[in-house]
């Protein structure tokens, strides 16, 4: 899958992210980020999801309706290993659901769709 990873996902997610054979670009390998609304129109034109922790990215598509070609919003679990392990969970169970278009929040509770 084609991915776009803000600047506040772990560094060893988006290497594995890698590893597993996705597309991944990296915001925070960059030197300015240019923030959340620019960063889903990016998405949007390379057809990338767009995986986060930042809970604007739900404002910016559910209330402003900000086109989107997938997003992973992430809860936010203070440690890489578990943050890791839920961003490849979410990839192998939901790939079908983000290549769609969904948008999805996962946690220690699980993966679901946002509204």
């Amino acid at each position: 899958m084609r991915i776009l990873a803000d600047t506040n996902i772990v560094a060893s997610a988006v290497g594995a992210l890698r590893d597993a054979g996705h597309d991944v670009i990296y915001v925070a390998e960059r030197q300015l980020d240019p923030g959340d609304s620019a960063l889903l129109a990016e998405a949007v034109s390379e057809g990338r999801i767009f995986v986060s922790k930042d809970r604007d990215i739900g404002v910016l598509v559910h209330r402003d309706g900000q086109p989107h070609r997938g997003v992973l919003l992430l809860d936010d679990l203070g440690d890489a290993g578990a943050e890791m392990q839920l961003i490849a969970s979410a990839f192998a169970s939901h790939a079908q659901q983000l290549g769609a278009g969904a948008f999805l929040r996962a946690g220690r509770g699980g993966v679901r769709e946002s509204q």
